[in-house]
């Protein structure tokens, strides 16, 4: 009876719990955190944080914890938890190592993050100046560094300032493509993210090829029937559409069909929009009948969706 009990004990454990040293706390927060599981990611990240505390060394693994409580809380929407972390571990680190350590540059730049995210972008922008002026002092060409970059050219984007926005935007993908390979996740997004500041600066000529790039990345990454791809293939002709290039737009909206179609009971929504947008083409090339067609399609996909 004694062994039985003892042994419901131990099943009912949480990885926390059963955990031994921070090494393990902190190793099964961050997979918990990567996999979406945040409730764990939590619990054991506070766990890790309590025991990190016990040992005095708080500029070590107490302040790494606190950056990834910082990131868990950012991903779950609560600020105010967020920005408590990123600023004691911000403040550690000042203390520890100075104004201007490599260690600042991941709470800056958490912090900026975080703030960019609830479009505070005027109290971002400073942090993640700052945080890439620390990265660049180390090295120029790590994908750390192109984080933070590519945060900065997102708040000018949405500030405005796309002309600021675009040779960021294309320093980053230099350093990703370098660092991570040509069909990297993160390649692909600076490629979307420059196609994105070229259009924003109705520099549409120069977005055509990199939405070329950035089909093939997807295609790579994701295979030739993923979503992403068809995606990349609408940019590409809502491009090519306003460039007067409808032979190339049609073949590239065929293309985005045929993904879409594939991909209908998942996302009718996004089959009906693409539906809509070649529609828009068809009637500009002078195929009316056959654009009304495409609107009744997608006419019919948005309300079967709707009533579900």
């Amino acid at each position: 009876m004694h062994f039985w009990l003892l042994l419901t004990v131990f099943l009912c454990l949480s990885p926390a719990a059963l955990a031994e040293n921070w090494d393990d706390l902190h190793k099964t927060g961050l997979a918990a955190l990567h996999d979406g599981d945040y409730a764990v990611a939590e619990k054991t990240l506070t766990a890790a944080k309590a025991k990190a505390e016990k040992s005095g060394n708080r500029y070590g693994n107490y302040a790494t914890t606190l950056l990834d409580l910082g990131l868990l809380y950012d991903k779950k929407n609560n600020m105010v938890q967020s920005e408590k972390n990123y600023k004691e571990a911000l403040a550690i680190y000042e203390k520890s190592y100075g104004a201007d350590a490599i260690q600042d540059a991941s709470a800056l730049h958490g912090l900026g993050d975080l703030y960019r995210h609830n479009k505070r972008y005027s109290e971002a922008e400073p942090l993640l100046i700052r945080a890439m002026k620390i990265r660049e002092k180390v090295a120029t060409d790590t994908p750390d560094l192109a984080d933070t970059l590519n945060s900065l050219a997102d708040v000018y984007r949405k500030t405005g300032k796309n002309a600021e926005a675009v040779p960021i935007y294309t320093r980053v993908l230099d350093i990703r493509q370098k660092a991570l390979g040509s069909n990297h996740p993160k390649t692909a997004k600076s490629l979307e993210n420059l196609a994105a500041a070229f259009v924003a600066n109705n520099k549409l000529e120069m977005a055509v090829p990199v939405y070329e790039k950035l089909v093939t990345a997807r295609e790579s990454s994701a295979g030739p029937g993923d979503p992403k791809v068809a995606t990349a293939l609408e940019g590409l002709a809502d491009l090519q559409t306003r460039l007067g290039k409808y032979k190339k737009a049609q073949s590239e909206y065929k293309q985005a069909l045929a993904i879409r179609e594939a991909n209908a009971k998942s996302n009718p929504a996004a089959l009906a929009e693409c539906l809509k947008a070649y529609a828009v083409l068809l009637r500009k090339t002078g195929l009316t009948d056959e654009a009304t067609k495409m609107e009744s399609r997608a006419k019919k996909g948005t309300q079967a969706g709707s009533s579900k």
